[in-house]
């Protein structure tokens, strides 16, 4: 089986600790995910603006991304980076891992003349507005208050971008606010169902069927505390999880977005690399043909509709 995973840290990981994207200590590289045949990997350039204190958070992810692209430069003959699918494609074509870009907190481009341009300048396509706080484009997952004017302006734009908006970590009144500006298929890239397991990064049932309705996708968070009340996140969890997404909003819909390297809990797919030990046990529950969807070719849709 293929993959096509929406969300990962690494690239923030490798940054900080200035390691290496081939191999590493963490629950993504190139080795770990030519063993379970992924066809594109979406990397996050995550930055925690509270975290950063007197450095400029673009300057930081211009930073991140120089050093991104020369890991991948590093490695010509396994990775290369993309924003469309012809790239995509050519990549597929040559047996060789796609990793898109995108940028998890929208606060990194507020200070900057185009936001948008000078994301695209860098491939990003797909961002988050948010992370966990506040910032000048609108609110987070915890805090009952949507987009701010600037956020709505911002909203206008991507419509007219190839850059996909990743709802995840908003509030609910910002989703609110989604639905009634932007015009593309919406994307959660990292979230899991809130009437399964209570939390307020979790989708409601009908965020979930806005989701689906719109042509996006939802991808699967291995983050044990977005599933359950422990430090370990099982497979039967993220069975369970799947069955209840799939039966809200039907095959369409379901994706994965593991959130490896994001996150501290333990996980019985320790890594990227046995991402088959999920795929082998979703056969309990979905036919092949489902699964297929899940794993990659529903993502796969989203990069040939929009990229």
């Amino acid at each position: 089986m293929s993959f096509i995973d929406l969300h990962c840290d690494t690239a923030s990981l490798i940054f900080e600790n200035k390691a290496h994207l081939n191999r590493n200590d963490y629950h993504v590289d190139i080795e770990k995910m030519k063993a379970s045949h992924y066809l594109a990997q979406w990397f996050a350039f995550f930055i925690d603006i509270k975290g950063l204190k007197n450095t400029d958070p673009f300057i930081y992810l211009k930073e991140m991304y120089a050093y991104f692209k020369a890991e991948v430069e590093a490695n010509p003959d396994t990775i290369c980076i993309v924003s469309t699918y012809k790239d995509y494609l050519k990549c597929k074509a040559e047996n060789k891992i796609a990793a898109f870009l995108s940028l998890e907190e929208g606060e990194a481009i507020a200070g900057v003349n185009d936001p948008l341009e000078k994301l695209m300048e860098l491939g990003v396509t797909m961002m988050t507005l948010t992370w966990n706080h506040m910032n000048t484009w609108g609110y987070p997952h915890s805090i009952l208050k949507g987009l701010t004017p600037k956020g709505c302006e911002l909203l206008e734009g991507l419509n007219h971008t190839p850059i996909l908006l990743d709802v995840s970590h908003l509030s609910e009144s910002a989703f609110k606010d989604i639905t009634r500006l932007y015009k593309k298929p919406i994307i959660a890239s990292h979230c899991n169902a809130r009437n399964y397991y209570d939390h307020t990064r979790n989708l409601s049932d009908e965020a979930m069927k806005v989701i689906a309705e719109s042509g996006g996708i939802i991808g699967t968070n291995l983050y044990s505390y977005f599933l359950n009340t422990s430090n370990h996140t099982s497979i039967e969890d993220l069975l369970r999880n799947m069955q209840y997404v799939y039966n809200q909003v039907g095959e369409e819909a379901l994706a994965i977005g593991a959130d490896f390297d994001g996150m501290s809990c333990n996980l019985e797919v320790c890594n990227c690399g046995e991402m088959d030990k999920l795929m082998g046990s979703m056969t309990r529950i979905f036919p092949m043909r489902i699964i297929e969807k899940i794993c990659y070719s529903n993502a796969e849709r989203i990069i040939r509709e929009n990229l």
